[in-house]
């Protein structure tokens, strides 16, 4: 059912689920992030099943269509891929100038400073 993606949207929720209504993000929240089921969603919020359920799907259906139309998600994972292979880049680098202390300091201020990019 929903959560055959879950990474997917807990991914997407993370980027654009401040675009979300506030019963939106609720629900959504809880469905994938407290891993809740719809019946207990419903008895919580008093609304059906059926209106847990619709919720989520249009919910899902507007986080995709943000990611269609901005894609910064996509670009996140450029990004991730493109620092994970600078990265070991450098470490091979740096492996093979072990013998230049200097080299090696600096490869190492790169690598420092590229792991602070958080991404």
């Amino acid at each position: 059912m929903l959560l055959e993606n879950a990474s997917e949207m807990n991914l997407l929720y993370d980027f654009y689920g401040g675009l979300l209504n506030t019963r939106q993000r609720d629900i959504f929240r809880m469905y994938y992030a407290e891993d809740l089921s719809l019946a207990e969603i419903a008895a919580d919020i008093r609304i059906s099943r059926q209106g847990v359920h619709d919720v989520l799907k249009r919910s899902a259906a507007a986080l995709a269509a943000y990611e269609r139309t901005l894609g910064l998600v996509a670009k996140y994972a450029r990004a991730e891929r493109a620092v994970a292979l600078v990265g070991a880049s450098l470490d091979r680098l740096a492996e093979e100038r072990a013998q230049d202390p200097e080299l090696a300091d600096r490869l190492r201020d790169i690598r420092d400073m590229l792991d602070r990019l958080e991404i």
